[in-house]
């Protein structure tokens, strides 16, 4: 497996969203129901998060059901509420947006 950062080139065909998640109570709760809604596999080990953090990046990589390659990249925070940034990245733009637009 190649690590993610080495996956990621430049930042065309990307898309990013912002969002409150606001029946998600902590960071580690987001994680875990980001990575069951993708049903993509996490990387380098960014699945586990202390359950105290206020903070954290979840890095996740996956293909479509046409064989392109998906990479997805959330900051989540706490701060009363949990807020995340989410970018996609793949060669298919349609794509980046559906998966950004999808939560």
């Amino acid at each position: 497996k190649q690590r993610y950062q080495r996956r990621v080139r430049g930042d065309e065909n990307q898309a990013d969203e912002t969002y409150s998640l606001t029946t998600v109570k902590s960071v580690a709760g987001a994680v875990e129901q980001l990575i069951n809604f993708f049903g993509m596999q996490p990387c380098e080990r960014s699945e586990r998060v202390a359950e105290d953090k206020t903070a954290h990046t979840l890095l996740l990589a996956g293909q479509h059901k046409d064989g392109v390659e998906c990479l997805i990249k959330t900051r989540i925070v706490f701060d009363g509420v949990v807020n995340m940034k989410i970018s996609a990245r793949s060669q298919n733009p349609d794509l980046n947006d559906l998966l950004v637009s999808s939560i």
